[in-house]
């Protein structure tokens, strides 16, 4: 197997990883909530201004599952199609694109508004995806 598509794999595996994680965390573990059981408390009382048909809290899970699902999608469909069509990625201008954008739109969250575990893992998967697409397209 060409090295490039090899990265492209391992990056994707990466993000299948960290959403695989995400989720077991949000659904297994109480990890994601807040160290005072009074601030819990209210955030599963409290509903945003923009509807009362939710909580806070209910929300928050929803979008860090969604969020894992985002993760889950993107690691799933690109080793997809260096499974089955590699062609794809140094041929088709949107793939090799979004190949791009996406892992570092992801970075670029998890370095602002994050920490430094799903960072490292998305950095490495960054690297993995660029260096890929510049391996496959030469």
């Amino acid at each position: 197997m060409e090295v490039g598509l090899g990265l492209i794999i391992s990056a994707s595996v990466i993000y299948l990883l960290l959403g695989s994680i995400h989720i077991g965390l949000i659904l297994l573990t109480n990890s994601f909530e807040p160290r005072s059981s009074e601030l819990l408390a209210l955030n599963k009382t409290t509903s945003p201004i923009i509807t009362d048909q939710t909580t806070l809290w209910a929300g928050g899970v929803g979008f860090h599952l969604s969020h894992s699902f985002g993760l889950l999608i993107f690691g799933a469909f690109y080793l997809a199609i260096v499974l089955e069509s590699p062609a794809l990625i140094s041929t088709s201008l949107f793939f090799s694109s979004a190949l791009i954008i996406a892992p570092v739109a992801y970075l670029l969250l998890s370095i602002k508004y994050w920490f430094i575990t799903p960072t490292i893992g998305l950095a490495l998967s960054c690297i993995g995806y660029i260096a890929g697409l510049v391996l496959v397209s030469t």
